[in-house]
């Protein structure tokens, strides 16, 4: 028998050897991207009833509209650091499109620590967290579309439109994507506190409500005491609500890119967090026989 018999065909060899790590790479993320696209034609699909459950937010809008007319006509003045009417009423539509947009995570990871589905989800072929992120970011667009949907028509009809940039609108998408990121890894950790307590809505009502004010969901952080808005510097929150909203009014590009590279490094130092929270559960129900 010749050598090349023993050896197998050029092909045979390659073919016996592992496929490339960019293959198995690209398998995982058209996973991901399945689970997305999957929980939002699920949710798409009572797109009805997601708009019926938006009209509240027509009545916020409305009342907004009235103190915030009142506000401008105290002062006498068109402008409130900077913002005109119309821009302020459409950053806070982008402030409570941004919060409206985020699915419950929290409660949905510590349903399944409390109830052990979490065992069930460990012997799955993908990643536990990463499933969650992709579900959230498939529900997320689908809630995002219509609160920025229902409270934008609102806002055009009571103060009209603003001069916005069409050709950032690629970036801003990015930007909206890093900062879903952003609330999904401090959602996620505080969710998974479940493996330490009872119960975690007690801690995420009072966190998500330090990330409402001092991320300036109902005042833009220009409006800040000094000494409160330094606060909020050094915390992630400015990164996950005033600065995405601050663009959408007022778009700069060098803002766009500071914004970014802020983004950034909080979403590393929480994404941190969250897989250590994740780890140290997973290890400890192993250790009590869970």
């Amino acid at each position: 028998m010749s050598r090349l018999s023993l050896l197998g065909s050029p092909s045979s060899r390659m073919a016996s050897r592992p496929a490339p790590r960019r293959t198995s790479l690209g398998r995982q993320a058209v996973k991901y991207l399945e689970v997305a696209r999957i929980t939002l034609r699920s949710r798409w699909a009572y797109l009805g009833e997601q708009l019926l459950a938006r009209v509240y937010l027509v009545i916020i809008m409305f009342v907004f509209v009235q103190l915030w007319r009142t506000t401008y006509a105290a002062e006498g003045s068109v402008r409130l650091s900077g913002f005109t009417l119309p821009e302020m009423i459409w950053y806070l539509v982008a402030t409570e499109a941004i919060i409206l947009s985020l699915p419950r995570v929290h409660a949905a990871l510590q349903q399944e620590v409390q109830g052990g589905d979490l065992a069930i989800r460990l012997n799955k072929p993908y990643s536990y967290l990463l499933f969650h992120y992709a579900a959230f970011v498939g529900e997320g667009l689908v809630l995002l579309a219509t609160a920025l949907g229902m409270g934008g028509l609102t806002a055009y009809l009571l103060v009209g439109g603003f001069d916005f940039r069409w050709e950032a609108l690629p970036v801003l998408a990015l930007i909206y994507l890093v900062t879903q990121a952003l609330h999904f890894t401090y959602h996620a950790a505080i969710g998974l506190l479940a493996f330490w307590t009872e119960d975690v809505m007690g801690i995420f009502f009072f966190l998500d409500r330090v990330k409402w004010i001092l991320g300036g969901m109902l005042l833009p952080l220009d409006l800040f005491p000094p000494a409160l808005r330094q606060l909020a510097e050094v915390l992630p929150f400015r990164e996950m609500i005033y600065g995405p909203a601050l663009l959408f009014v007022r778009f700069s590009w060098p803002a766009a890119a500071d914004l970014l590279l802020r983004q950034g490094l909080w979403l590393l130092a929480l994404a941190l967090v969250c897989v250590a929270l994740y780890r140290l559960g997973v290890r400890r129900v192993d250790i009590n026989g869970g």
